[in-house]
């Protein structure tokens, strides 16, 4: 295993490389089974709507709730004892993966909420109340090692910014914010910790541990993503900083 990596690779074939206990903190945002929203064609396109059309290839619901399953099992061998867990989802599976992470092992911990502060406005003819809400579990395997505590008022199982706006913007269409990111990192790891992302989309998980000083492992199947990931790698790197690790890099 090559630290601060991100594998054009399949994560559960990744994974399976990796020795048990190795993970610090597991931070991903998966896929979200959103196949019945692509009747929504005037949406697609749109920043802020939740729909991962490139990825939707589950055949049904439970495909992909046995496929979260398979992942997380493979998260928990991987895990440390006292690694935490983050996991985005979306407000309609949040009580089936809240089951899932049990039964892959963790223990379930908390629900956190990020409200959007410029989502999607409703659109009056679909008779709907705007998305502004994502959720994120939070598990851990046994009893959570690291709580690096931050002042009371920012100890909420609830955030509050903006989508993902100006020069950090790239053309992933559901990238989070580093803003609702690097928050729980920072509670849930240390300095020099190792952080597996199974599904690093955009890199944001990669750019979070490379501003903290963390270590990282990830995958991302597409290859237009991984592109994006090696142009942050590279924006990052000729920046002034003071980091000190090794080049982050994509592999093929």
């Amino acid at each position: 295993m090559r630290l601060n990596t991100v594998y054009h690779q399949n994560c559960l074939e990744g994974m399976a490389s990796l020795n048990d206990g190795v993970a610090d903190l597991i931070f991903t945002d998966p896929p979200y089974y959103q196949n019945r929203a692509q009747n929504i064609k005037g949406l697609k396109n749109h920043k802020d709507v939740v729909t991962e059309f490139e990825f939707d290839g589950f055949v049904s619901e439970e495909a992909y709730l046995q496929f979260l399953e398979d992942v997380l099992r493979e998260c928990y061998r991987v895990a440390k004892p006292g690694a935490s867990g983050y996991l985005w989802c979306g407000d309609d599976f949040v009580s089936y993966i809240n089951r899932i992470v049990t039964k892959a092992g963790f223990q379930f911990r908390k629900v956190i909420h990020w409200h959007k502060t410029n989502p999607f406005p409703a659109i009056h003819t679909r008779k709907m109340f705007a998305n502004s809400m994502e959720l994120m579990v939070h598990f851990s395997k046994g009893s959570p090692k690291t709580w690096n505590h931050k002042p009371v008022n920012e100890m909420h199982n609830f955030i509050e910014a903006p989508i993902c706006m100006g020069a950090e913007r790239t053309p992933h269409k559901t990238q989070k914010p580093l803003r609702v990111c690097l928050p729980y990192i920072e509670i849930s790891s240390n300095p020099g910790d190792l952080v597996l992302d199974p599904f690093m989309g955009s890199g944001t998980t990669a750019m979070a541990c490379l501003k903290t000083g963390r270590d990282f492992v990830g995958y991302e199947l597409n290859t237009e993503y991984c592109q994006i990931i090696q142009g942050r790698f590279t924006e990052f790197m000729n920046a002034p900083s003071l980091f000190q690790g090794g080049e982050p890099k994509v592999i093929y």
